[in-house]
């Protein structure tokens, strides 16, 4: 005979006579129990640490491999998500958009390669300080060039993600209608 003993998250069946039912029944104090990771989590939320949008790699070079190889990867996949895409062969669905988000994301991912890849070598005296800041960057090759270009990811990454929400807002009308 199946017995079930309500969980707060899930229900869990008990086969009786097998000694496990004791084990299963919800304790008096559970609500006790329960509230106190809800009450750990939200400590934690309210005493975070510091942290930092941009975080350097510099120093640990395996901080940079890895990241790195998350590029790579990442650009695999969207490129294994184009093929997919282009054997469907059905423009209807909002292909076209989507289809450019993925270049843009594909483009975005070799930049920013690029970038990191690139500023490790870049010679300190390019960049051009006024007061401690950098307000400038001298560009003498195509490489330097390249490299302030990956500086502005954000020329790419912003159509890239209003494609992304044309290609969504296609699928949202079509389910609609």
């Amino acid at each position: 005979m199946t017995k079930y003993y309500p969980n707060p998250l899930i229900s869990l069946p008990c086969i009786s006579g097998l000694g496990v039912e004791s084990r299963l029944k919800p304790r008096k104090d559970s609500k006790l129990l329960s509230f106190i990771p809800c009450l750990i989590v939200l400590c934690l939320l309210f005493a975070p640490a510091q942290a930092w949008a941009v975080q350097s790699h510099g120093g640990a070079e395996e901080g940079l491999v890895v990241h790195q190889i998350g590029h790579v990867l990442f650009i695999c996949g969207l490129l294994f998500l184009l093929n997919r895409l282009r054997r469907l062969k059905n423009s209807d669905y909002g292909g076209v958009e989507f289809k450019l988000f993925l270049w843009l994301i594909i483009l975005w991912n070799l930049l920013a390669f690029h970038e990191h890849w690139y500023q490790g070598t870049v010679n300190p005296d390019k960049f051009i300080r006024t007061a401690d800041k950098i307000t400038g960057f001298i560009i003498s090759t195509p490489l330097d060039a390249l490299y302030y270009f990956s500086r502005l990811d954000h020329l790419l990454l912003l159509p890239a993600f209003l494609c992304l929400m044309a290609a969504l807002n296609k699928w949202r009308n079509q389910d609609d209608g």
